[in-house]
C-alpha cells in the first residue's frame, strides 16, 4: 500500500466510525455522495475489517471506472463491511448494474432507502 493509499485507509476509517449506519464517499475527494444510485461491486463484496478495506482501496485504485467508496455496519456480526460502489444517476443502468454484480439490492441515496432487485 503507497502513502496516498494509507491516507485513503485512515480517512475512510474514520468517516466510518462517524457513520456506523453507512456511507458513499466520492473516490477521487472523499466526499459524501447524496444523490443517485449506489451499487456494490461484486468483487469486493464480503470485505471488512481493516483488511477488507485495503483490498477495496486497492480494487478502487486499479479500476478508474469506480467511482465512490461504501460502507455499512452489519449488526448481526458486529462488523464494518467496505465496498468499491458504482454511482450512477439512472434508475434502470444501476439496477442492471446491481444484477451484473449479483446483489441482492442497490442504494437510493436521494432518498435514503434500499432497492431490492
Amino acid at each position: 500500500m503507497n502513502k496516498q493509499q494509507t491516507k485513503v485507509l485512515i480517512t475512510l476509517t474514520a468517516i466510518a466510525m462517524a457513520n456506523k449506519e453507512g456511507f458513499t464517499v466520492d473516490a477521487a475527494n472523499l466526499q459524501p455522495i447524496k444523490s443517485g444510485y449506489a451499487v456494490a461491486v461484486v468483487d469486493t463484496q464480503n470485505s471488512f475489517g481493516i483488511e477488507g478495506l485495503a483490498k477495496v482501496i486497492k480494487f478502487v485504485s486499479d479500476h478508474p471506472e469506480i467511482n465512490a467508496f461504501g460502507g455499512w455496519y452489519n449488526s448481526k456480526n458486529n462488523m464494518f463491511y467496505y465496498d468499491a460502489t458504482i454511482v450512477v444517476d439512472d434508475l434502470k443502468t444501476a439496477k442492471e448494474l446491481g444484477r451484473y454484480n449479483k446483489q441482492i439490492a442497490i442504494y437510493d441515496l436521494t432518498n435514503k432507502k434500499p432497492i431490492e432487485l
